[in-house]
């Protein structure tokens, strides 16, 4: 993959493998237990951008078959989260309960071969929350002057609803993640 430096090569080589070797939680403490590398290290290198997407449309070039179905599919799930200040913690839909539950939801997109019946992941992102729509409250109607200034009141910014959805972001994940 070009755009790769010679020291962030041999670091994302490390950190798959010692991923595969930490037994418990992967975080930074784990990652420099089982490996040669400081925790300071693996926070140095996380904080640099990387091109995941990028990177896993390129082995799966050399991983797919060519001549089987090969298709993209996109499907949510949602990470149950208990933190009062967690970022993007909002109510999102639970298939599997039927209902919206409190969390963090990511999006997964992956190719699929359909003869042999396998998927790998190609991209994740996390959906954004978004605010909560307040229902619009009926203003109190005054019989003796409906028009005074007392009665009119202007309108809740959180009332009005959305410029994008979360079907946008779907769409928009899509679109960044094209490939193939």
């Amino acid at each position: 993959m070009p755009g790769i430096s010679q020291p962030q090569k041999k670091f994302l080589i490390t950190l798959f493998l010692t991923i595969l070797l930490v037994y418990g939680k992967v975080n930074f403490t784990n990652l420099s237990r089982y490996s040669y590398l400081s925790e300071k290290t693996y926070r140095r290198h996380f904080i640099k951008t990387f091109n995941f997407p990028q990177f896993n449309q390129y082995f799966l070039e050399s991983a797919l078959n060519t001549e089987h179905t090969v298709i993209a599919v996109i499907d949510c799930s949602l990470v149950t989260k208990n933190g009062k200040k967690t970022d993007g913690k909002a109510y999102f839909y639970k298939g599997v309960a039927g209902k919206s539950e409190q969390g963090l939801e990511i999006s997964v997109i992956s190719i699929v071969e359909i003869e042999i019946r396998l998927a790998y992941s190609l991209s994740l992102q996390q959906t954004p929350s978004r605010p909560q729509i307040k229902p619009v409250k009926k203003l109190p109607q005054n019989p003796k002057n409906s028009w005074s200034k007392k009665s009119r009141k202007k309108p809740d910014p959180q009332s009005s609803t959305p410029d994008i959805t979360r079907v946008d972001d779907y769409a928009q994940h899509l679109k960044n993640t094209r490939c193939f």
